[in-house]
């Protein structure tokens, strides 16, 4: 969710409205918007899967490994820098 509220935040610190042009339409290196996308298709999805389901007799937490974006935000943390004084 942490990581939904992100992606949902950062775009218009690249001067667009959605993180979906961030990672189709930003002036960025090709593998920066590949591993957007994937941030962005990811993310969204698993916590959408979270997020909008009503709650059942017996859950299971996501494991690491499905809610681990550490590398794509780490990239996307370091163009922010770059890109901002």
């Amino acid at each position: 969710m942490i990581t939904r509220a992100i992606i949902d935040h950062v775009p218009p610190l690249f001067g667009l409205e959605t993180f979906a042009q961030v990672s189709n339409n930003y002036a960025g290196a090709k593998s920066f918007k590949e591993a957007m996308r994937h941030l962005d298709l990811l993310a969204r999805n698993i916590a959408d899967l979270y997020l909008h389901e009503h709650i059942r007799n017996r859950e299971a937490l996501p494991l690491p490994q499905q809610v681990n974006f550490g590398h794509a935000l780490d990239l996307l943390l370091g163009e922010i820098i770059r890109i901002k004084p």
